[in-house]
């Protein structure tokens, strides 16, 4: 199998040289341009490379495609769901003692532990500060990143807080190509 992602669609020679469509197509037919490959029209299509080849069984050569040559682009029906969700965001100090919450605000120390959990393990956890007064994510700042254990649903970073912090805590999970985000938490840690 060549995973050559760059060979263009051939010219044909000879009109009856061109692949029939299938004679079923459950999504949509695409005519094969010059420049085109399969991997080319399976991103402009978001599908797989694959997927293509299970509903176009005259390609027989992954390689060898038509300019001119119609082929079916399939539905996905059958994507991964993503089901990842977090279940908490707590925040605790460095002895695990959940921190007080006051007028809505979580009141933190200098130094914090951020611990959300998951409803399954994830590969990547990272954690932001949003300040507040702002609505644009482009001011949010990254205060750790935390690769956990395949086993648990949990992640932890210990966040050094800077005297005079106010803003919004969340949390961006993964695994694999499966993210999540978690609801804003505010916080406030007063000038010393």
């Amino acid at each position: 199998m060549n995973n050559d992602k760059s060979a263009s669609a051939k010219h044909p020679v000879k009109k009856d040289q061109i692949p029939q469509p299938p004679k079923n197509c459950d999504g949509q037919l695409y005519t094969i341009q010059p420049s085109d490959t399969l991997f080319i029209i399976a991103r402009k299509f978001r599908v797989t490379v694959e997927s293509i080849l299970s509903v176009n069984p005259q390609i027989s050569n992954r390689d060898i495609i038509f300019a001119g040559q119609l082929i079916c682009i399939p539905t996905e029906t059958n994507k991964p769901t993503c089901d990842l969700r977090v279940l908490t965001l707590r925040f605790l100090t460095k002895d695990g003692q959940p921190l007080p919450a006051v007028n809505g605000s979580v009141q933190l120390n200098d130094r914090v532990i951020v611990r959300p959990s998951f409803n399954r393990p994830v590969s990547r956890a990272f954690f932001f500060l949003q300040p507040t007064g702002t609505e644009t994510c482009e001011l949010a700042s990254l205060i750790g990143v935390d690769c956990p254990s395949a086993v648990t649903g949990v992640a932890e970073i210990l966040w050094q807080v800077p005297p005079g912090t106010l803003g919004r805590v969340f949390v961006i999970a993964c695994i694999n190509s499966c993210c999540t985000k978690s609801d804003e938490v505010l916080v406030v840690r007063n000038s010393e």
